[in-house]
């Protein structure tokens, strides 16, 4: 039996180390480059020279800096929050549909988060485009002509645009989550709690999302951390404009490493970037923590 269990181990650290190697190759190997170089200035060229934290309090000093940190916390809160939100009911209605229309339904619903971000970017600059774009003249058609709006350009509309296009991406993997989650739950639930005389948003509430809840936590965090990260979508619609209005922390920290040529800097912002993403990830687990169920 030991000899057993110690080849079991070896095959398993065997078949782990090709993830392994691939983890701290393109993940920690770069973490902790970013720290050091976090406390240097560099160009890029020349040699790097030990500054401490200069860079970090001039990344704090750094108005522009601060918007976009700013600008990316309230991308990525609303677009999870939305995005979450809506996956969760796409995924409740599908659940109760037949196989047949379910699969067709899913297949259509989901269908936006296989298309490229870049794609999807495109696709939404000729959506909100104000001479030929798609929204205008649906406007005009119905009417509406005093709605139109240059959606991109304007400060007002700008960044709800954005928000509202990675609801749109996000939504899809959201309620798939859900709906795999929703698929392990057994029908006897549901059967006692008919009996019972609850209804269906009743069933919902009070049976089916506090038992699928870790996935709903899961779905959120992974959501969170993509939208945080997010860089093609925004750099494809606005390029962080008009101005700095629509720009996050992704932009700003490539802008001043490869236009600026101040890698030390970038570093510095990314570290503090990552700090705030752990934050929001901290505080997103004890709002959602649940309890285990046992069914």
């Amino acid at each position: 039996m030991k000899r057993k269990k110690s080849s079991v181990t070896i095959t398993g650290i065997i078949y782990l180390l090709p993830a392994l190697i691939f983890v701290i190759g393109f993940n920690v190997i770069p973490f902790v480059w970013n720290m050091i170089l976090s406390l240097q200035n560099w160009n890029g060229f020349s040699q790097a020279e030990f500054v401490g934290l200069e860079n970090f309090k001039a990344v704090l000093a750094d108005s522009a800096f601060l918007h976009s940190l700013w600008n990316s916390i309230l991308y990525a809160a609303c677009s999870t929050v939305g995005g979450v939100l809506l996956g969760l009911v796409l995924a409740t209605f599908i659940y109760k549909l037949g196989d047949k229309e379910g699969s067709v339904f899913r297949l259509i619903l989901y269908s936006p988060a296989m298309v490229p971000t870049a794609v999807v970017g495109l696709m939404f600059v000729f959506f909100f485009n104000p001479e030929m774009g798609l929204l205008n003249n649906f406007l005009k058609i119905i009417g509406l002509e005093s709605l139109q709006h240059v959606w991109l350009q304007d400060k007002a509309t700008a960044m709800a645009c954005l928000v509202f296009v990675a609801i749109w991406k996000c939504a899809g993997s959201v309620m798939m989550m859900c709906f795999a989650s929703m698929q392990t739950l057994p029908p006897s639930l549901y059967e006692s709690a008919k009996l019972d005389g609850a209804s269906f948003w009743q069933q919902m509430f009070q049976i089916t999302y506090p038992l699928i809840k870790p996935m709903i936590l899961l779905s959120t965090i992974n959501t969170l951390g993509s939208q945080y990260k997010s860089y093609d979508l925004i750099q494809t619609m606005t390029q962080g404009g008009p101005g700095n209005l629509t720009s996050t922390v992704p932009i700003i920290m490539t802008k001043t490493a490869f236009t600026y040529g101040k890698f030390g800097r970038a570093a510095a912002q990314g570290v503090i970037f990552t700090v705030i993403v752990a934050i929001s990830i901290i505080l997103v687990r004890r709002v959602l923590r649940s309890e285990e169920y046992e069914y």
